[in-house]
């Protein structure tokens, strides 16, 4: 085997190495005398053997050694603007999520709130609370404590009412003061429809046709009429085959037919 120059290696890979070769007290050795013992050794043995040996720690000093390879830049994809947190607006808006709740989204960053500090002074909001004021055609109104950061909020309702909310503050004394009103919502009826007066169609018994390999009453004049049609020269063409079948079918018997059969 060519000499390889055993210089390019740490230490500790030299320590490893000479621990395949049992070289006693090789941890106290220092570089270049692991060196001087670990060269005419590799040296005797077959190059294929060496290389097996010297390979770990060849590549182990060749990844440290080799120079990073710069990452590939990202493909620039334009995405447009951003989409803003606010529209400038005073609004509240009321989605029906089921038949018993209310989602509730808002925007409160309109003129609205310039006016009420002009109105009742700059600290009205320091003692305010926030609430959402549920209105229905039912049951009142109905105030519901809220974190007007949150920007969002879910009420529970009941169901097949009409309902309308107002977002706003309640100051000193128990006054409420508006800030913005929704949309008017439904909320849907929870169960089956109370309404029993609809009547549906029943089919006669002289109608039923009895599916083949079923057991039942017999074919009724439906079934006769059926077998007449099919023998009309027109329908034959359309519906039956070559056999004179409806193709995947038995042949439909009368009545009459059955009764001279027997």
């Amino acid at each position: 085997m060519e000499p390889f120059d055993l210089r390019k290696l740490k230490r500790p890979r030299l320590i490893e190495l000479a621990g395949h070769f049992k070289i006693k007290r090789r941890h106290r050795l220092r570089k270049r005398d692991l060196i001087k013992k670990l060269e005419p050794l590799l040296a005797e043995l077959p190059e294929k053997v060496a290389l097996g040996l010297l390979r770990p720690q060849l590549a182990e000093s060749s990844s440290r050694l080799a120079r990073p390879t710069p990452q590939q830049q990202p493909q620039y994809v334009d995405r447009g603007a951003p989409i803003p947190l606010h529209y400038g607006q005073d609004r509240i808006t009321v989605l029906v999520r089921d038949p018993n709740c209310l989602h509730v989204y808002w925007e409160l960053e309109g003129p609205r709130r310039e006016e009420v500090m002009r109105e009742h002074g700059r600290d009205v909001f320091n003692e305010a609370s926030w609430v959402l004021r549920l209105l229905t055609d039912r049951d009142g109104t109905q105030d519901t404590p809220i974190v007007v950061e949150g920007c969002n909020w879910y009420l529970p309702v009941a169901d097949d009412r009409n309902y309308t909310v107002e977002i706003g503050i309640i100051i000193r004394g128990g006054r409420f003061i508006r800030f913005a009103t929704s949309n008017p919502v439904n909320t849907p009826r929870m169960g089956i429809s109370p309404d029993t007066t609809s009547e549906w169609m029943r089919v006669d018994e002289e109608f039923r046709v009895t599916r083949p390999g079923v057991k039942g009453p017999e074919v009724g004049a439906f079934a006769d009429t059926l077998a007449e049609r099919f023998r009309t020269p027109d329908m034959s063409s359309r519906f039956l085959g070559a056999s004179g079948r409806v193709p995947g079918s038995r042949n439909i018997r009368t009545s009459k037919e059955k009764s001279s059969n027997q």
